[in-house]
């Protein structure tokens, strides 16, 4: 078996007394898509900064493409190919979509590009950011500003400017969040296009999308990891279907 992209290996975050992560172990394995859910409280915002680097654990090892990376910070992995489309849209909103895949391409290469240049003063960029909206189905949108997409648009740009990024793993931090059900339904159906391709840890509360994207599942409940499994043995558990799902999975 391929060694895994991202391996936590005991992981322990605290607050003062307060106990958010507790001994938390999982891994992403090359092609996967590993899903994190849990209850609200169940310490996922805390335990997505510090996979992002944001926080560094008090105890524990990260390890991204066979490298601890504990001590590294945010730029650092990502520079190593950590990918992280947010809970909270992260796009330059007077910028056109163009320019904002624009931007990240530069940002991830070694091209010349100073604040006072326009973004698309190289056709080469704006064809490849081009290409990318094509990818995610914006190539209509490439000319309207990012204030002006729905919320669902700027997910599918924001995952965009992850990909000309060539990230080695996505980190996917509640990419359903306020998106409407046809929005909803078009993110999860490139997500789909994506499986198998780059690997992905997903954090959402839609179980639809979860259980439909992932290929394995750990729950979070107080800190600390319940299970870990195949998303029918996860739907199943006693343990899971009391603390977590309840009747969330009927829906």
């Amino acid at each position: 078996m391929s060694a895994p992209v991202l391996a936590l290996d005991n992981i322990e975050k605290s607050f003062g007394a307060l106990r958010v992560t507790q001994g938390v172990s999982l891994d992403v394995r090359p092609g996967e898509v590993h899903a994190l859910i849990g209850p609200n409280g169940a310490g996922k915002t805390t335990l997505v900064a510090q996979i992002a680097g944001a926080l560094r654990p008090d105890s524990g090892r990260i390890r991204f493409r066979d490298r601890d990376v504990t001590g590294l910070g945010v730029a650092a992995r990502a520079r190593l190919g950590l990918g992280r489309v947010f809970q909270l849209s992260n796009v330059v909103g007077t910028f056109t979509a163009l320019e904002n895949v624009a931007v990240a391409i530069v940002a991830a290469g070694d091209r010349p590009f100073g604040p006072w240049q326009p973004a698309l003063r190289d056709p080469a960029l704006g064809d490849e950011a081009a290409a990318a909206l094509a990818r995610v189905g914006l190539a209509d949108r490439a000319e309207t500003r990012a204030s002006d997409l729905s919320h669902g648009e700027r997910r599918a740009l924001e995952l965009a400017m992850s990909l000309v990024q060539d990230p080695k793993l996505l980190l996917l931090d509640e990419p359903m969040a306020g998106t409407g059900r046809a929005e909803g339904e078009r993110l999860t159906e490139l997500l789909l296009s994506l499986k198998g391709r780059v690997p992905m840890l997903l954090v959402e509360h839609d179980m639809g999308t979860v259980f439909r994207l992932a290929d394995r599942i750990t729950v979070l409940i107080y800190g600390s990891v319940a299970v870990t499994g195949a998303p029918d043995a996860v739907r199943a558990d006693p343990v899971v279907r009391k603390a977590y799902l309840g009747e969330e999975e009927a829906v």
